[in-house]
């Protein structure tokens, strides 16, 4: 199961999140309403931002992660805004949708990157932020508790403890879990194709020269077709190419080093979607049975190019 890791990270984070929101609803009456908003807040946009993160980076379906990761973070931030009054309601409502737009950004570009590596940063801002919050609110709670003034700034054995064996657990996790992406998997990923559509914005002269068409044919060996394509942070090259109809074709794709987000190359008729490695090569194979053009892009959608088939 390919998305294994992330189904278990995911929980794992849900859980702290869960055992966090009990602790807070069991205080919520000594909570005032400028911890309330803070509280709503936070829950929608970690929330959110988790959600969207985890579901994006294994399947790559923008439109779905920003819709589940929006519902689960408003799930959390209005219930929780309650707590500050109608203002609290009103952060938790739009920091949920906030969390899921930022979730599915992070999940899409983060994509072409190292997931081994981004995996335990994510999950140290993570804990920042949800520890944050419950200290915030136990601060709070020993301040309004006129009896325990004395302690107020004092922490119990207990809560150390407990957030010891959470941060550690949850590091560990995000370490020893693999983290990969089937880039061949069949997503829908013609959610974001109206986008390409838009012929008639007029760009700046830079962003003319950088769309301009590099146009070049694919040369037959054998029994099949191939061509090389060089990929850069702003171009693709050719952006350009054409094709004969019922020949199988091979791209042969080359990355450089400062290439970003364009590394990773999707061609949403053919159902491929392939990430070169930094510096690195990639081939790609498209059956071209059908005449016609055919867009292909980046997985940000701001680098571009057509495959023309004759």
């Amino acid at each position: 199961m390919e998305y294994q890791s992330y189904v278990i990270i995911y929980v794992l984070y849900l859980a702290v999140i869960l055992a966090v929101s009990i602790y807070v609803y069991r205080l919520r009456k000594l909570i005032d309403e400028m911890h309330g908003m803070m509280i709503g807040m936070t829950f929608g946009m970690i929330a959110g931002l988790i959600t969207a993160t985890l579901f994006l980076i294994p399947t790559g379906n923008f439109l779905y992660g920003f819709i589940i990761g929006s519902i689960i973070g408003l799930f959390f931030g209005v219930p929780f805004g309650k707590l500050g009054g109608h203002l609290g309601i009103m952060e938790g409502t739009i920091a949920g949708p906030m969390g899921g737009m930022m979730g599915a950004m992070l999940g899409q570009m983060i994509r072409p990157f190292s997931i081994e590596i981004f995996m335990p940063f994510f999950t140290f801002i993570f804990l920042i932020m949800i520890v944050g919050i419950a200290y915030a609110v136990n601060c709070r709670v020993r301040c309004c508790n006129t009896e325990k003034n004395r302690v107020k700034n004092k922490i119990s054995n207990k809560i150390i403890l407990f957030w010891s064996l959470v941060i550690i657990f949850l590091l560990t996790a995000s370490v020893i879990l693999s983290f990969s992406i089937n880039t061949n998997s069949k997503t829908n990923l013609k959610s974001s194709n109206a986008q390409q559509d838009n012929q008639n914005l007029r760009l700046p002269p830079y962003l003319q020269e950088l769309t301009k068409e590099d146009i070049k044919e694919t040369v037959i060996k054998g029994n099949y077709q191939e061509i090389d394509l060089q990929i850069t942070a702003s171009k693709y090259s050719p952006n350009v190419i054409i094709a004969k109809k019922n020949i199988p074709l091979k791209i042969n794709l080359y990355a450089a080093e400062n290439a970003g987000c364009a590394r990773e190359i999707i061609f949403p008729d053919f159902n491929v979607d392939k990430i070169v490695p930094a510096g690195g090569k990639e081939t790609i194979e498209i059956n071209p049975t059908e005449a016609g053009e055919f867009k292909f892009r980046c997985s940000m959608d701001m680098v571009k190019g057509k495959l023309i088939i004759k």
